[in-house]
């Protein structure tokens, strides 16, 4: 790793930790407030609640073109060839872009209300639910907005604090509304009102950077901008669109073929799905600038890639098999005898996530950022083809059940297809040894914990605090045990150490620890 490159990933590997630390203060936070929104509301609200979400969610989806993810790839870019005109046309025309989009969608979804309320869903109370929500369309616009700015800038300290921004509200404001006898319309407006606010301080962000680039020679016109962001962005965008309109599909056929206890408890099993996003957030979204700075160097693209994919599957699916492993007292702790189903829901779920050795959460970012949004274009258009007629055999006769084995077998299809592209293309290959033996070590940590904690009845938070512990030493003793990290893996570890800020003591002492060991 040469000096240009290891600076780079210095860079990313800064950027990670910010967006790490972002990402579990935000989440707990969020997870806190929906903890006591699910509480206060029970089953049946909670459901109806998500229910009206996913009407808007889809919105969401139309609304960005692919505009977010091409800001992020050529703000990156031109910073790192020295194009600093090209980035002021670049923001001016994607912003002009965006309030159009939204501003229409948003008439559309408070315009259709009435008929998704009593045609789609025989439930007139959704109306005012949905034409709530849908104010909140311009704010995402502008917080997905600023969020691809903001990576494309590399400055990770603005994107953490949007969404901090956006769970400290929501997890104020929800919770208070509902509980002082809003019921599901104060879940709602709990919903939308830190969106707003969010996308407001997403824009005051755009022109912050905005602002800092100098008044040099435009090379491009505003329409030419637009068209070189839509001809890289709407591949992409339409991958996006269709993976994005899935779950929201779910959610729909499951309001027309399950209950909304059902609905509750599928939904209470997703919110455990952002324990596992600690690592994949901030993996996939600072790779993605970082291999757009390398568009012309296979090599090195090679080695990041390799070593992303082995850092994902390394911290990634010891949590995976741990959720599962520790389902029920998890469930159990924070609704008691509610939710019943949750925790089966949640173990199936997990499942999905064990296609991130396979390159799951980096196959795309390298994709994207050698403009090969065709190929992410083609994989996914054969997921959604898969999942789409399923989705209505599946859920129609198995309910949740079935929308989870939906879920797991067209994410497993879209993984391994962008694996074989990447391979086909660029001869980058994973390094399948190290993924068997933390596979092999997960399942194994998997069985005694579950075992454990299904023996050992007595206080749930015995059961979590103890399987935690059990597994972590099981994983430690089996990575030393099983030499899956080599001596160049501690190297990289060791000079990486330092962008790990005021934790980076702390992260020389284990690498120092476990070398001592192996």
């Amino acid at each position: 790793m040469d000096k240009n490159i290891e600076d780079l990933v210095k860079t990313t590997t800064r950027g990670s930790l910010i967006l790490f630390l972002g990402q579990i203060s935000s989440t707990f936070i969020l997870a806190f407030g929906m903890l006591l929104v699910a509480r206060f509301l029970g089953e049946a609200n909670y459901g109806s609640f998500n229910k009206a979400q996913s009407v808007v969610q889809i919105a969401f989806l139309v609304m960005n073109l692919g505009v977010s993810s091409a800001m992020t790839k050529f703000i990156a870019q031109f910073r790192h060839e020295g194009k600093k005109g090209y980035i002021k046309v670049f923001i001016e025309a994607g912003t002009i872009l965006n309030i159009i989009v939204a501003s229409i969608l948003t008439i559309i979804v408070y315009s259709s209300a009435g008929y998704v309320a009593n045609e789609l869903y025989k439930d007139p109370g959704q109306e005012i639910l949905i034409k709530t929500l849908s104010f909140s369309i311009i704010g995402q616009a502008f917080m997905t907005y600023a969020q691809g700015i903001t990576v494309g800038y590399e400055r990770m300290e603005m994107r953490s604090l949007l969404q901090l921004c956006y769970s400290l509200v929501k997890s104020v404001v929800s919770p208070v509304l509902v509980y002082i006898g809003f019921g599901t319309l104060g879940a709602i407006l709990g919903h939308a009102a830190p969106i707003l606010l969010s996308g407001l301080l997403g824009a005051i962000f755009i022109v912050i950077l905005y602002r800092q680039e100098r008044n040099e020679s435009r090379p491009i016109t505003h329409f030419e901008a637009i068209k070189i962001m839509l001809s890289y962005g709407f591949p992409l965008y339409l991958s996006v669109l269709m993976n994005g309109v899935l779950p929201h599909l779910y959610t729909t056929l499951l309001g027309i073929w399950e209950t909304d206890t059902q609905i509750g408890n599928y939904s209470v099993a997703l919110n455990f799905s952002v324990l596992l996003s600690f690592i994949t957030i901030p993996i996939s979204t600072t790779i993605f600038p970082l291999f757009s700075k390398l568009e012309n160097n296979k090599r090195e693209l090679n080695f990041l890639y390799r070593n992303a994919v082995k850092y994902s599957s390394l911290f990634g699916y010891p949590i995976i098999f741990t959720i599962m492993a520790l389902a029920n007292p998890m469930i159990e702790i924070l609704f008691h005898n509610n939710y019943t189903f949750a925790p089966h829901y949640l173990r199936v779920y997990m499942l999905m996530y064990s296609f991130i050795g396979f390159g799951m959460v980096c196959n795309q970012p390298l994709l994207n950022s050698q403009k090969r949004t065709d190929l992410i274009f083609k994989s996914t258009l054969v997921r959604f083809l898969i999942a789409f007629p399923l989705s209505f055999f599946a859920i129609s006769r198995y309910g949740v059940i079935g929308l989870l084995l939906t879920y797991i077998t067209s994410t497993g299809i879209n993984t391994l297809i962008d694996y074989y592209n990447l391979n086909r293309v660029f001869g980058f290959q994973i390094n399948m040894q190290f993924v068997v033996k933390i596979i092999g070590l997960s399942i194994l940590s998997y069985t005694v914990v579950y075992s454990f904690s299904s023996l050992l009845v007595v206080n749930p938070w015995i059961e979590l605090i103890c399987g935690a512990l059990i597994s972590l030493t099981i994983y430690l003793v089996g990575l030393i045990g099983l030499k899956a990290l080599t001596k160049q893996d501690f190297e990289y570890l060791m000079k990486l150490s330092d962008s790990f800020g005021p934790v980076s003591p702390v992260i020389r002492w284990i690498v120092d620890v476990l070398i001592r060991f192996s």
